[in-house]
């Protein structure tokens, strides 16, 4: 008797949870955008740079996001799906193309600093994720990676200044 309690029980929350798992409050993620893109098109990127981004930042700042079967089925999708909307609204590494080089340049200035002291990953992502933790090495990659396109970015928008200006002055 009890035994059949705890069966129905547990079917019931299992039966809620993949009614609720068609709930997405930050919009289905899974759908709305396109997968299997490159990340920062148009960049050159070195090989093990582009390696680290894609295994370890991709995830949640892209649109190549990979959905393990525990963020299909609600609460956990929710918990996933927040995570993914907040990351690819701080950074989507496939829509940067898309962004001005002001904004460029401060996203370098934040993946290289956040990589070096180690924010990024964040810990709740790293808990059920271990190995998308940064080793030394990769953080020195990704800190000296940064710096160096972000200085690009700037000598290509001081450039741009100037051709500016002197559109102006003709």
């Amino acid at each position: 008797m009890k035994g059949a309690r705890y069966l129905t029980g547990a079917g019931a929350v299992l039966a809620l949870s993949v009614l609720l798992s068609f709930i997405h409050p930050w919009g289905n993620l899974r759908t709305s955008a396109q997968t299997g893109g490159v990340i920062l098109a148009g960049v050159d990127v070195p090989a093990d740079v582009r390696q680290v981004l894609e295994t370890k930042c991709s995830d949640c700042h892209s649109a190549n996001t990979h959905w393990p079967l525990y963020g299909r089925m609600a609460p956990g999708s929710w918990l996933m799906e927040r995570d993914v909307h907040e990351g690819r609204e701080h950074l989507n590494l496939s829509n940067w193309q898309q962004y001005d080089l002001e904004t460029q340049a401060g996203l370098l200035t934040k993946i290289g600093s956040e990589a070096r002291s180690g924010q990024m990953p964040v810990k709740q992502y790293l808990l059920l994720h271990p190995q998308a933790r940064l080793t030394p090495a990769e953080q020195q990659l990704l800190y000296g990676w940064a710096r160096t396109e972000r200085k690009r970015v700037r000598a290509q928008q001081a450039q741009q200044a100037q051709g500016e200006a002197s559109e102006e002055k003709k």
